[in-house]
């Protein structure tokens, strides 16, 4: 006999949270949350203090300087002098005007070495990033911010404001994300995983980050940084219901405590520990596909899909910022730097949203409009670009045949009039695509609508009620229905979906309007008048019904109400022919028992 699924070790499934956990979880969670807007603040005030008390010294000798390095700030060149002498990024101040300085001692003691050197000139010896010594001398001079301000777009200002505008709306999301998962998911363990994770996500990535490393805490970052990569691994190991699906996952839970210690190890290649820290959460993702085809279609698979959705378009976009910075990296670049970051900055924003949809289950059953939609607009966006760069450089050379001369507005002009030309028909054919593709709710109710007339001539009231309730269900996803009837002395139950206890609605104590149970209540009424009520409960996902669902179902009311009229009437009459018929049969019967028709002799 095997062990039991709460014996195993690693556990199968995570359990439930229960009152006793609940009572310690609680507390650690809003420990967890003041830490991290702590956190957050403070980083923000430290990207401030960096940017306008910090680096103006460096800058001012034609300095950048780096300070989120393990092993301490580095200094790159940033002014046309510090190019010519060759400076490489990377490097190391060693000493100040022939005081020694110790990387490690932080950037506050280095700035401070720096402002306070006299003159206008300062003489520094530099390491380079492969150890050698070099003894430079720099001036003083706004010059150096000047022309570098000149080759950019955007001031260095402005630049500051988007980069903090994305780094807090990441870390404000997460935040968010966090807290509902909190409050509507606090039995659910995955769910309160996902949330201490993010909570660590938003404590340890921009701004914060330049914090945790520019006072010299990296020890204390790599724990909470690697404490909230684990929690989110077998979060996704475990998603959505708490089940390791294929079993074999559970070992996810002591894998990833120990490649925690892998990642948080600065001495390991960085070509090693991202790897490590990106694909194991894609992986993870991926065996969401073997889970996907196990499942009936339901709320399972809708919560995958959303979960799913966002973590791959947040992934895409991390994944090109990673890519863009290993490519770029290099550039002495504040835009493309920014570009980076904002890339990067959105991505963690995508990322918890989609499982913030899925494990509170608001709207489950958009997902496929969403999805496809997005991926829809995604080709139509990436279609119109191509056609924008192919033809600008082609009509530029038509341009210059015509004209005899480069003309780069009228090129441009005119390319963008053939990317708007595709737009609009790419555009409407998306529109069509995913209105016949996920409008099944409209035409099936709309097609059950044309079909009722036909039933109502054959079917009974409660068979033919138990046919629409069963579009409905399948339509909109209601989770309950009912149709009731108007009678002289009260209702009656013609069919119910999905409900225990079906015929205590048509009790004469019970006011079905005003059962909790049902969330839309819509009058049956016909040319004749009102003859009953059609009760829904929520969507099986737990939200109410959205307006184009609401007018769908409100269209279905009157055919339906004069189909049940119909039907009632129908029955009616057919059980007074049948009456008839009863009696006639009857009376015949005696005549053949007795030779009359009129009532049986007494006995004697």
């Amino acid at each position: 006999m095997g062990k039991r699924e709460g014996t195993d070790w690693p556990p199968r499934r995570l359990s439930a949270i229960g009152d006793r956990w609940n009572a310690i979880l609680r507390p650690a969670w809003l420990i967890a949350l003041a830490f991290t807007v702590i956190a957050d603040l403070a980083g923000t005030a430290y990207v401030l203090h960096e940017n306008f008390e910090i680096q103006p010294v460096f800058f001012a000798v034609g300095l950048t300087v780096d300070i989120d390095e393990p092993e301490g700030p580095t200094v790159g060149p940033r002014g046309k002098e510090a190019k010519q002498l060759g400076i490489e990024k990377e490097s190391r101040i060693v000493a100040i005007d022939g005081k020694p300085q110790n990387p490690e001692n932080g950037i506050e003691s280095l700035t401070e070495a720096l402002r306070n050197a006299p003159g206008p000139a300062v003489q520094l010896r530099i390491a380079a990033p492969d150890g050698r010594l070099h003894d430079y001398r720099l001036t003083r001079s706004p010059i150096h911010s000047q022309e570098f301000e000149a080759s950019e777009p955007l001031s260095r200002d402005m630049q500051l404001a988007i980069r903090l505008a994305t780094s807090l709306l990441a870390c404000t999301t997460l935040l968010l994300c966090a807290g509902l998962l909190f409050l509507r998911r606090a039995r659910d363990p995955v769910a309160l995983l996902l949330s201490f994770g993010f909570l660590s996500l938003a404590a340890t990535m921009d701004p914060p980050l330049l914090m945790w490393l520019g006072l010299g805490f990296g020890d204390a970052y790599d724990v909470v940084s690697s404490s909230g990569w684990v929690l989110i691994v077998v979060a996704l190991a475990a998603f959505p219901d708490g089940r390791f699906v294929p079993a074999w996952l559970r070992w996810i839970v002591p894998l990833s405590v120990l490649l925690a210690v892998v990642l948080s190890i600065d001495e390991i290649d960085p070509t090693i520990q991202i790897p490590i820290a990106v694909l194991l959460p894609i992986g993870l993702i991926a065996m969401w596909v073997l889970r996907y085809r196990r499942l009936d279609r339901g709320i399972e698979r809708q919560q995958i899909k959303w979960a799913a959705s966002g973590f791959v378009a947040g992934f895409v976009l991390v994944g090109l910022a990673v890519l863009a910075a290993l490519e770029f990296g290099d550039a002495n670049s504040r835009s493309a730097n920014l570009l980076i970051v904002i890339a990067f900055n959105l991505g963690l924003v995508l990322l918890p949203l989609g499982l913030l949809v899925s494990l509170t289950r608001f709207r489950l059953w958009e997902a496929d409009v969403v999805i496809t939609r997005s991926a829809a607009y995604a080709v139509v966006t990436v279609l119109v670009g191509i056609v924008w760069a192919t033809s600008t450089d082609l009509v530029k050379e038509m341009v210059t045949a015509a004209m005899g001369q480069h003309n780069t507005t009228v090129s441009a002009s005119i390319s963008a009039v053939l990317a708007a030309g595709l737009f609009a028909p790419t555009q409407s054919l998306v529109l069509g695509y995913t209105k016949r593709r996920f409008g099944k709710y409209s035409s099936k109710l709309k097609t059950t609508a044309e079909r009722l007339p036909a039933w109502s001539a054959t079917a009974s009231p409660a068979d033919l009620g138990m046919r629409a309730l069963a579009a409905i269900a399948e339509s909109v996803h209601a989770s309950r229905a009912a149709v009731l009837t108007l009678t002289p002395t009260g209702r009656e139950l013609v069919a119910a979906r999905g409900i225990e206890e079906p015929e205590a609605l048509a009790a004469p104590e019970t006011v079905p309007e005003e059962d909790p149970r049902f969330t839309l209540q819509l009058p049956l009424e016909d040319d004749d008048g009102p003859i009953g009520t059609l009760l829904l409960g929520p969507r099986s996902d737990g939200n109410r019904y959205n307006r184009d669902e609401r007018e769908a179902l409100q269209a279905l009311t009157e055919p339906l109400a004069e189909a049940i009229r119909r039907a009632m009437d129908r029955v009616q009459r057919e059980a007074g022919v049948h009456k008839m018929i009863s009696a006639v049969e009857e009376r015949l019967a005696r005549i053949e028992r007795g030779g009359h028709a009129g009532p049986d002799p007494a006995p004697a």
